[in-house]
Formats: C-alpha cells, structure tokens, sequence
C-alpha cells in the first residue's frame, strides 16, 4: 500500500482544509487578469508581450519563491508566511484594478503573484503535513474547490462587461468577500509547523527521484495554465465573442477543472497508470478543437475538454514529486520545488503564446499546448511513469 491514497471515504474536509481551499480562492483573484486581459490590451493599446507579462508575473514570483523562499518561511513560520502571502494577494489586486496605466496594473499583478507564489509555496506540504496518506484526495480537493472562485470572476465580470459597466468594482468587492471569508474561517486555526531536515538548495534537482517528477510538473502546468490565462482572450480575438460573453464563457474552464477534481478518484480508478497519459491527451485534443473548430461554440467546446481534461495533471504530478522524495526532503523544501516547477511553466507558459501570437497570431499560437500535451503523453505514458496511481488503488 502506497504512503498516498486516493480514498475518498476516509479523507475529510476540516477547518485547515476549507481554509487552504479559502486561501486557493483568493489566489485565483490574483490569477484571473486573464478575464480583463483582452480589455487592457485595448485600454492601453498592449502588444501580445505585454499583455502575457500580466499572466506572467506570478510565474517570476514562483520562480524567486523557489530559489530564495525556504528562508522565509523558516523566519516566519508557516502561519505567518500564509498571513503575508493573503496580505500581498489583497494588495495587489487592489493596484491591478485601480491601475491608471499598464506600468501600475503590472506592477499590481507582480505583488500578487508574490503573494500567491509564497501561499503556493507553502500550502502543498501544509497539505502533505496535515492528511498524510489522504494527500492526493486532499490535492485534489483543495484545488478543485478554487475552480469556483474562477467561477465567480468569469460570470461576474463578464455580467458587468456585458452591461458595459466597469469591470474594476465587481473585481474588487468579490476579492472584499473571499479575503472576509478566509480571515473569519482561518483566524483561529492552528497551523502545524515543519521540521527542516537541513538546508535547502537546488542541488536537490540533481537527483533523478526529485528531478523526473519535477520536469513532469512544469510539463503538467504549462499544459493547462496558458489557456486558463489567454481563455477570454482567446474567444474574443479569434472566437469573435463580445468582451462581457467571452469572460463569462471563459469561465467553463473553470467549472470543469472543479468537476474533473471532484471526480478524479473515479477517473484514476478507470484508467489506472495511463490516467495522466490519458489527460494530457484530453488536453492536446481540447486545444486543437479550439484552434480549428469553426465558430464560437465549437470552440467553447474546446475549452471545456481543456478544463477537465488538464485538472487532473497538476495534483497528480505533485502527488508523484511527494511520494518520490518525501523520504528524502522535508515537506517545506519539496514545497519550494514545487513552486519553482510551477514558476517555470507559469513563466514560460503565457509568455510563449504571447510572443507566438504577435509573430503567427493568437489562433495559431495556441497549438503550442498539443505540442507540450504529447511530451507529457510520452514521457509520462505507463511504461515510464511511476508506480503511484497503481499503489494508490490497492
């Protein structure tokens, strides 16, 4: 029997837990400037650079977070570090919606991506810590949860685009009522620490056991987030969506990652070792339907494949890194690995289709993600994979 299930009828969700998914939810607040993505660009008149540079900025943050946060987080402890993180994430989405001009929104993206990127750091081997052999269940569960958030920005927004309102006051009062909600819930919780076995340094990369599961993260992530960044984007440039629909409809990606979270134990169980195999497929066909799917809908079509197809990916490969090396390195240092394979493809991933699409437009730039979804396909199929998911099920 693996160290990690994935059995749902002994995990439960307690006050630690609803407020890691809490903490999530306000991270998504800070990653959703792909909903006004396409209305900055046309506001301040933005090249394709620029614009992905707001995706981008917590990919940056994850990366510092990853070389230099373990330190932090030992001077502060745990309980702090979330505290700042939540602190920073307010603020700068506060700077983002507020902004004047594109230097100020992105330097208020830059603040939340800090944030967020020290709260990412953190919360997966809080995780770990917390529920033990239920941790890929719990993975699952506290990052499914957020998809509602995204929810929440999509529907709202969108509504008020629609309504040719400003979308900047219904981005701030939802950011009001989850920072309101998380303090009342998380306040009183009890934080466990970590024991730090030695110092943290990135030659811990150096071993295959940490090294493989790591570049399968970057992988897994630079699969799904570029898309989840350019979505609303992406329908209204090439899908010829009015700027409120496009962010409403952007928001399925986000209602299908929940659901596909929420469902996971059952598509492990159905498809055994070939499951991330399996999704990174899903995810390569997602996007090639919304790359050449004639007309809007068929392309909304894609997004949703995308959104349940690629949810699954991210818990599981970190579900992998933990079991691989956790025998090795304490829960605070993987978290920093983890973070720093997250930044890499949070990076790589917006920026790519940025800069693609300046050069071969939007429509084209996006068969980037097939092209990452059969690398992940092939070097994660079952015969290279590890040997998680089946132990998971015994």
């Amino acid at each position: 029997m693996s160290a990690t299930t994935l059995d749902t009828d002994r995990f439960r969700w307690d006050r630690l837990t609803y407020s890691s998914a809490l903490g999530y939810a306000l991270l998504v607040g800070a990653l959703s400037v792909g909903t006004v993505l396409g209305e900055l660009r046309e506001q301040f008149d933005l090249s394709g650079v620029v614009a992905a540079l707001h995706g981008s900025t917590f990919g940056f943050a994850s990366l510092a977070a990853g070389i230099w946060g373990v330190p932090v987080v030992d001077r502060l402890g745990r309980r702090q570090s979330l505290l700042a993180s939540a602190v920073a994430i307010a603020c700068g989405i506060t700077m983002f919606c507020l902004g004047p001009a594109w230097p100020v929104t992105l330097a208020g993206t830059a603040l939340g991506g800090m944030g967020g990127a020290l709260l990412t750091m953190v919360m997966p081997g809080l995780i770990s810590d917390h529920h033990r052999e239920h941790r890929a269940t719990a993975f699952a569960a506290v990052n499914g949860a957020p998809g509602l958030s995204g929810v929440a920005f999509s529907l709202v927004v969108g509504a008020a685009l629609a309504l040719q309102w400003s979308w900047r006051p219904p981005y701030l009062i939802l950011t009001a009522i989850i920072v309101l909600t998380l303090t009342a819930v998380a306040w009183p919780v009890a934080v466990p620490e970590s024991t730090r076995h030695g110092e943290f340094t990135l030659s811990h990369l150096r071993d295959r056991d940490v090294l493989v599961p790591w570049l399968h993260i970057i992988n897994a992530v630079f699969s799904e987030f570029a898309i989840g960044v350019w979505a609303a984007t992406y329908l209204k440039e090439v899908g010829h969506a009015s700027g409120g629909l496009a962010a409403a409809l952007a928001g399925v990606f986000g209602v299908m990652m929940f659901m596909s979270r929420l469902v996971m134990p059952s598509v492990v169980r159905l498809f055994g070792e070939a499951t991330v195999t399996v999704c990174f497929i899903a995810t390569g066909v997602g996007a090639l339907v919304m790359c050449f799917a004639p007309g809007l809908l068929p392309r909304v079509g894609g997004l949703i494949i995308v959104g349940f197809g690629g949810a699954p990916l991210y818990p599981l490969t970190v579900d992998r890194l933990y079991a691989s090396a956790e025998h090795k390195i304490d829960s605070i240092s993987l978290g920093a690995i983890c973070i720093l394979a997250s930044g890499t493809a949070v990076t790589l991933g917006p920026l790519a289709m940025g800069v693609l699409s300046d050069g071969v437009g939007l429509k084209h730039a996006l068969l980037i993600v097939p092209v990452a979804c059969i690398v992940g396909a092939i070097t994660q199929r079952p015969a290279h994979s590890s040997r998680r998911v089946a132990a998971a099920l015994d």
